[in-house]
């Protein structure tokens, strides 16, 4: 990443940048501080947004009503209930604004009446200018008062097609004027434009001063960008070296194949009509496309219900079976329209191209990137996508462009002058000024020319115009605009000429000036007026060119196995149409919610049984399932890294055997489960099962993780302040998590309540789901138990994520469009669900949460003032409201530090092995020991147990049954803070001493100072056996003598806990005198537990 210097400007700023794509939308943003080192931030969450890792991207879509007034936009616009409105009320839905020699305008949607398309880019700019403030006003703490601070400092950042020219520039800022610009005269926007490529600086820097020379492609909906540069890093230095190229071959024209592919396929079947075929298409558009990866492979479009089927046209259980070669054509012409683009770059840059980077939502595409990777392998260049979220590139790249501007020359695509008139030279049959095609130029380098202007009366000379052309040597019809200025001063001050015919005329001289080092050619007219130097008004002009597409920071935690137990699919692969197949076929089991068999039995969890938790194989224990899990995510590290990093193999090659291994797990999981989370890891193969192995495994609680992400995303710094407690809730599938931190000295933190854990995760919800759809379609022809599971499966993927308002209707399109059942809400293949009974399938989760939060509150030892909400769950934006309802009116503030909440935990883990921030943490619950007591005949206690007085070696009666604690409660405990506590045993043979063995035992209840674990026997529980070898000392122990002259050995041993980690330990040490020489003082030997578990 090339080093970025602290923000120079003296008032606080912000950048916003907007990719209007043809098939999808994004924003990226900056608060520029004074002082501070600027970070560019993606907006990734948009109303109606079902995935729970949040978009990077929204649809660019909108829906217009008969009066021309938009009615839904982006994601909004593909809610079933807007769709149905908008069939029932005649709705336009405009999508694919495109032009191409292989598409025409009739295959566009055409425009509303009395709309243009700089009308229609403004209504759908300023619907992303309300979700860019919506978004920045919700993940910042104190968001509204933010916005207010900035909002008339904001620097708009635009990015378009290379292929774009002048006119298309003129609509942008006609549209960004008619949107964003506010009405008050005081208030000013600078619009800035950049070229559609996002520079991938990760892989240039090698450490050598010398350059290397990349090309980045940028594959979008419906165009594919291409950019060559020449980099250097020391000093930065960045040049174009090849004129910019653009073909309109992006993935939506894969989709328009598609389309005529199962036209031809399904002709004459009953799935052959036009509505199902669309719709067919619209699946594979979103799922089948982006899936596809191996064309020996088959493909499948799921679009009806369990029961379509037609053998002969392959489709069964719903979905319709295609050769993987038949849709690895689907690819191919955009595959060769990139190969050409890219080959016609490298001619002509002229030099060895080292690198090519792939981004854009396209760029998702696991089958384009292996196809181009060979090509690219074959001829020697390193080939990768820079990121994951590839799609947000030029969104994130254009704020990039703002504030670093990198590129410092660029190269003219074409030949640029004016007409102009001459003297008749009958020798010279050229009279044009002209700039040549592929002259270098750079930001500030000018090209003029000057002429004079003659006209016959002194009026015509009080304006100038002047047609500045562009030449593309084949085109009929070259671009140009007018350039006009007012030059009616000077006009006042001419005098009148007389030709040699005798004519009366005025002359004007004007120079015209190209200015091209920019992103933009701009074109500048001056004259002199005898007085001062004058230039014109600039003009702006540039000339022509995982499956969602946002990309997952998550996958389904599934896995399938076949009947020997051999690990067949994982995580999304599990959820591909041929693998349902496979298990259907050949018995394999799949297994979803396992996890929750590793769940401590001691956590509250009346409403799950093992029972409600699908079954493990027999030959596997949930211990070996993690196990192979870790290793299927291991495995996808891997290839990530090698894909996204330049010369990433040999990075890994260079860590393989010192990579640390941060694994997380929730707030409520204890000793025994982190101990089965380290065998899993060591069974995966993560590490060798060795001291140093095991000490490369490091465990983090996800309420801890999910501090350090909200510390380390730089948008939670308002929420610590005014020595005040922040409360972070990590809502995920399974789990709630909920904690309580203050900030001590900066950056140290500490924890300032036990932390709490739920078992409300966003998989209760979906169960509820499904009990609903149960009973709701109970007596109709969809209410078979496969149908209600095909329909809590859509409800758990889609319907969950989208509902935000209990007042407007859900919906679960599971079928075909001739699926209907009036009497239970079923039309088009959807059922229609009030919005209040799915509102009551949150609510215990929702209640779950603020009974912790509450709880947390009372506890805190600190006054909270903000609470922040992560986690996938987090996505739900009737989740987010609802808190947010309850936690406004206790003046707290509530907000979503990012749109990509879901990854919380796994970057949190990370950043907290790097930054360490939590000092300090309270204890859940009471640790210590049982043991037997000295009976004290005057304690009411001890008399109530005088029955069960027992004698000991030494002539002591002591009580069993008492607890000892060592740490309590609620307790603060530094990292290297010991409690400790002295014991003794007593026997009557040495060799009882050769071994000391004592329970760590967990106290759960709620008094504070328990003493007999008779009482709440169900409140103790043991959390591990600690052994510790005492033979050598034993040896050494002199024998005591007791009642009645018996003898007795004693030994004397301490109990050690550390809690200050995320793992309680254990240690026992004793004393052992090792020298008969005097002075030697004994030594203490501990025995240490790294963790506890059983």
């Amino acid at each position: 990443m090339l080093p970025r210097q602290p923000y120079s400007g003296s008032v606080r700023k912000l950048v916003l940048a907007f990719d209007v794509g043809t098939t999808y939308s994004a924003i990226s943003y900056c608060i520029l501080d004074p002082g501070e080192v600027p970070k560019i931030e993606p907006v990734t969450r948009y109303p109606a947004q079902e995935h729970s890792g949040g978009n990077s991207k929204i649809p660019s879509i909108l829906y217009y009503d008969s009066n021309g007034t938009v009615r839904a936009i982006g994601a909004e616009a593909r809610q079933e209930h807007i769709i149905e409105r908008a069939e029932d009320e005649g709705w336009m839905k405009l999508e694919w604004n495109l032009s191409a020699n292989h598409i025409t305008d009739d295959d566009i949607p055409p425009l509303p009446r009395g709309k243009n398309a700089v009308e229609v880019l403004g209504d759908f700019m300023q619907y992303l200018f309300r979700c860019a403030r919506r978004y920045i006003e919700e993940i910042h703490p104190r968001g509204s008062n933010l916005w207010q601070l900035i909002e008339n400092r904001i620097e708009f950042v635009f990015t378009y097609p290379n292929g774009w020219e002048g006119p298309q520039q003129i609509q942008i800022r006609l549209a960004a004027v008619l949107s964003l610009i506010p009405s008050t005269e005081d208030s000013m926007v600078l619009l800035n434009y950049c070229v559609a490529n996002t520079l991938a600086s990760d892989g240039e820097d090698d450490g050598s001063s010398q350059g290397q020379d990349v090309i980045v492609i940028d594959v979008g909906g419906g165009r594919i960008d291409f950019g060559a540069y020449s980099i250097a890093l020391y000093p930065t230095l960045i040049k174009e070296i090849a004129a910019a190229e653009c073909r309109l071959q992006g993935s939506v024209f894969v989709t328009r194949r598609a389309h005529s592919l199962l036209q031809e396929k399904l002709s004459g079947s009953r799935f052959g009509t036009p509505d199902i075929v669309q719709q067919m298409t619209d699946i594979f558009d979103s799922t089948t496309k982006l899936r596809f990866r191996n064309p020996e492979d088959p493909s499948y479009i799921k679009f009806g219900t369990v029961r379509d089927k037609d053998p002969q046209r392959d489709i069964r259980n719903g979905q319709l079976k295609l050769s993987g070669q038949d849709v690895a054509k689907l690819f191919e012409p955009s595959i060769s329209s990139i190969i050409e683009a890219f080959e016609t770059q490298r001619k002509s840059a002229g030099t060895p191209i080292t690198f090519v980077f792939f981004v854009g939502g396209f760029a998702a595409s696991d089958w384009m990137f292996a196809k181009l990777q060979a090509y690219f392998q074959s001829l020697g260049i390193s080939f990768s996508r820079p990121d994951n979220h590839c799609n947000k590139a030029v969104a994130d790249g254009a704020v990039s462009y703002f504030i670093d501007h990198l590129v410092s020359s660029r190269v003219s695509r074409f030949t640029y002058g004016t007409e102009c008139s001459v003297p008749f030279n009958p020798f010279d049959m050229e009279h044009r000024a002209r700039q040549k095609e592929g002259t270098r130029v750079s930001e500030q380098k000018e090209f003029s020319e000057t002429f004079a202007i003659r006209r016959y009366n002194q009026a015509a000379c009080n304006q100038v115009e002047v047609g500045v052309m562009s030449y593309r040597g084949l085109l009929s019809n070259p671009d140009w605009i007018d350039t006009e200025r007012n030059t009616s001063k000077i006009a006042e001050k001419l005098t009148p000429k007389r030709s040699t015919e005798g004519s009366t005329y005025y002359a004007l001289e004007v120079k015209v000036i190209l200015l091209f080092g920019l992103t933009e050619l701009k074109a500048v007219i001056s004259w002199e007026d005898g007085v001062s130097h004058n230039i014109g008004y600039l003009l702006g002009h540039r000339f022509p060119a995982q499956e969602h597409v946002g990309g997952d920071c998550k996958i389904p935690t599934i896995i399938c196995y076949d009947p020997s137990g051999t690990v067949r699919a994982v995580g999304a692969e599990a959820t591909q149409e041929y693998i349902e197949e496979e298990i259907d076929d050949n018995g394999w089991v799949k297994l979803e919610w396992w996890k929750l068999h590793l769940r401590p039995r001691t956590m509250a969890s009346s409403h799950i049984t093992d029972q409600d938790i699908p079954a493990l194989p027999q030959n596997k224990t949930a211990v070996q399932v993690l196990a192979d899990f870790m290793h299927y995510l291991h495995q996808c590290a891997t290839k990530y890294i090698e894909e996204s990093q330049a010369n990433g193999a040999d990075m890994l090659r260079s860590v393989e055997h010192t990579t640390e291994f941060v694994l997380s797990h929730p707030n409520g999981w204890e000793g025994p489960q982190q101990t089965q989370i380290r065998n899993a890891a060591i069974m995966a193969g993560l590490v060798p099962d060795t001291p140093e192995g095991r000490s490369r495994i490091h465990l983090v609680t996800e309420g801890e993780a999910s501090l350090h992400y909200c510390l380390g995303s730089g948008l939670a710094a308002d929420g610590f302040q005014d020595d005040k407690g922040v409360i972070i809730v990590d809502a995920g599938g399974g789990t709630i998590d909920v904690s309580a931190y203050h900030m001590t000295t900066a950056p140290s933190f500490e924890e300032i309540a036990p932390a709490e854990c739920r078992l409300q995760g966003s998989i209760f919800v979906s169960r509820r789901a499904k009990t609903m759809l149960q009973e709701k379609l109970r007596g109709s022809q969809f209410g078979s138990e496969d149908m209600v599971s095909h329909m809590a499966k859509i409800f758990d993927s889609t319907t969950k994520q989208r509902f935000g308002n209990e007042n407007d209707p859900a919906y679960i399109k599971f079928g075909t469009i001739k699926d209907k059942d009036a009497g239970f809400n079923i039309r088009s293949g959807q059922l229609k669900l009030m919005g209040s009974d799915v509102a009551t399938l949150f609510e215990p989760s929702a209640t779950a949460i603020i009974d912790a939060i509450e709880e947390q509150r009372h506890a805190a030892t600190k006054t909270i003032s903000t609470v922040f909400l992560v986690g996938g769950f987090a996505a739900s934006e009737w989740l987010f409201m609802k808190l947010q309802s309850h936690l406004r009116p206790l003046g707290l503030d509530f907000c979503r530090p990012d749109s990509h909440t879901a990854k919380a935990v796994a970057d949190g883990a990370v950043a907290f092995f790097l930054d360490h921030r939590v000092c300090a943490r309270v204890a859940k619950f009471t640790y210590g020991t049982r043991c037997a007591i000295q009976f004290d005949k005057n304690d009411p206690q001890h008399k109530l147990r005088a029955s069960m007085a027992v004698p000991r070696p030494s002539g002591r009666t002591v009580l069993p049954n008492a607890f000892s604690a060592i740490l309590t409660k609620g307790t603060v405990v530094s990292e290297t803070k010991e409690f400790s506590k002295n014991f003794i045993t007593e026997v009557v043979d040495r060799s009882g001493c050769d071994m000391i063995t004592t329970e760590i035992v967990c106290y759960r209840g709620d008094s504070p100072n328990p003493r007999w674990t008779d009482s709440e026997p169900g409140m103790f529980s043991t959390l591990c056996n600690v052994h510790a070898d005492t033979s050598k000392v034993a040896r050494t122990i002199s024998p005591r003598r007791g009642y009645a002259g018996l003898q007795f050995y004693r030994q004397e041993f301490s109990i050690i806990l550390m809690f200050g980690l995320t793992e309680l330990q254990a240690q026992l040490s004793w004393k052992e005198d090792v020298s008969a020489a005097r002075g030697l003082a004994p030594r203490v030997i501990l025995m240490h537990v790294s963790c506890l578990g059983d």
